[in-house]
């Protein structure tokens, strides 16, 4: 029959429309299965400080510094980031990026008390000690964690 001959490949075409549907359907959610989780987000509470400054370089005019100290959503201690960058002299434009660990103590100077941050406390040959004698700023100590005997200025202010 000349009428079966013409439904037939609209019949099928109709099929196959239905099927390749259906595959793609399938394929969609196969995909979306495996996609990955997105990253998570920063823990809104947690927090960052950034302190920046020109510390003193015996063969240099200076060291741009920024330190970032990372809390967590506890607000306790937990990494940081000290970049500095040679300012002039042999060592300019080289550049030096610090990360790890940190905590917080409290040091007695002349009497009253304040935050002290040390930098790879696990580490004493790579720690850094921060004293912060003001809200606004931190000054850096030496490797014993006194003030450094010295007319020049070891003090980041918080930006």
């Amino acid at each position: 029959d000349h009428r079966d001959l013409h439904s037939f490949p609209t019949r099928r075409s109709s099929d196959l429309k239905k099927a390749l549907s259906v595959l793609t359907l399938g394929a969609l959610f196969a995909l979306a299965g495996c996609q990955t989780a997105p990253e998570p987000q920063p823990d809104p509470k947690a927090s960052k400080t950034v302190y920046q400054g020109v510390l003193p370089c015996a063969d240099c005019s200076g060291i741009q510094t920024t330190l970032t100290l990372y809390r967590d959503e506890a607000d306790q201690p937990s990494r940081f980031e000290l970049r500095q960058k040679f300012l002039d002299g042999a060592k300019a434009g080289g550049s030096d990026v610090d990360r790890g660990n940190w905590i917080a103590e409290r040091q007695s100077v002349d009497g009253k008390s304040y935050p002290l941050f040390i930098l790879n406390p696990t580490d004493p040959s790579e720690q850094f000690r921060f004293l912060q004698k003001a809200t606004n700023a931190v000054e850096m100590l030496n490797a014993d964690g006194e003030p450094i005997e010295s007319d020049f200025n070891y003090t980041l202010m918080q930006r």
